[in-house]
């Protein structure tokens, strides 16, 4: 079966599914979910969130890290969890949240699909440092809703890979024959993904900004050059310019979207080399 062919297939199958409400969108972990539902609360504060948080050591772990960083410290004195809640804020703390979430989607049992996983990962960071630098670096918007447009512009690759799995058991099954080589399986993704980012972007209950950058981050508005679409767009194209993407690239495309990006935006040669400088150490340092 062809790459196009079965693109067309999954599409059909995963539009059928969405329009039904049958499409399996993982929901948030339960201690995420909670969180934030106190958070939503005007009364209640970080005490009751760092109870929960607690009981979730990783996300814990994570919020303590993140609070002591260089962007959040405030002194080497070693905090508690409620004192790191509280240095982040309301708004970082969902930020991280949905974050970590998210990660926890990029990861499979099968270990091709994993390394493929992992890639896209770290593509999507990359596109969130950048988006959130661009809208930084030009001072022409909201940066911390940059990084996390940017962050989840393909948060629906992974449950698509999940129906092309189930696709391909149905199919070698009928067929008898091989499944596609891991270069058509990302083409199929890339072709497919995005209903999905945005019904599951809906499914999490994402600020609109944010699920309308993920239906529309393919193309620049050029009447509004600081919008989150805009930078996430521009994110995009330099990240798999500097090599940080998993798949085929069309590097004429990537070129052409770069060099668009930076008229529609306002892009210095100065402020490229800065967006640019050590991307992927900076990705992987997150991470890693």
């Amino acid at each position: 079966m062809s790459v196009d062919k079965l693109s067309a297939e999954l599409e059909a199958i995963l539009v059928k599914r969405i329009e039904a409400d049958q499409l399996f969108l993982p929901t948030l972990p339960a201690v995420a979910t909670r969180v934030l539902d106190v958070l939503r609360d005007p009364d209640a504060g970080m005490k009751e969130a760092a109870q929960i948080l607690e009981k979730d050591p990783v996300l814990a772990a994570r919020a303590l890290r993140m609070a002591t960083s260089a962007a959040f410290a405030a002194g080497t004195r070693r905090i508690t969890l409620q004192e790191a809640l509280a240095r982040l804020g309301t708004r970082s703390l969902k930020a991280l949240l949905v974050e970590a979430s998210a990660q926890k989607l990029f990861v499979s049992r099968d270990a091709q699909i994993n390394a493929a996983l992992k890639a896209l990962w770290e593509h999507s960071v990359a596109v969130g440092i950048l988006a959130r630098d661009v809208l930084a670096l030009t001072g022409t918007g909201d940066s911390e809703s940059a990084y996390l447009a940017g962050l989840l512009h393909d948060v629906g690759k992974p449950v698509v890979a999940s129906v092309l799995l189930e696709v391909e058991r149905q199919l070698t099954e009928v067929y008898q024959r091989g499944w596609i080589d891991s270069g058509e399986w990302l083409a199929v993704v890339g072709r497919v993904h995005r209903r999905v980012g945005v019904a599951l972007a809906d499914r999490w209950q994402l600020p609109a900004p944010i699920v309308a950058c993920i239906r529309e981050a393919t193309e620049y508005d050029k009447g509004d050059r600081a919008s989150l679409a805009n930078a996430v767009c521009f994110a995009n194209a330099l990240a798999k310019k500097s090599g940080i993407f998993a798949g085929a690239i069309d590097a004429e495309d990537v070129d052409a979207l770069v060099m668009i990006g930076r008229s529609v935006i306002g892009i210095s040669d100065d402020v490229l080399r800065t967006l640019t400088r050590g991307l992927r150490e900076r990705v992987r340092g997150l991470y890693d």
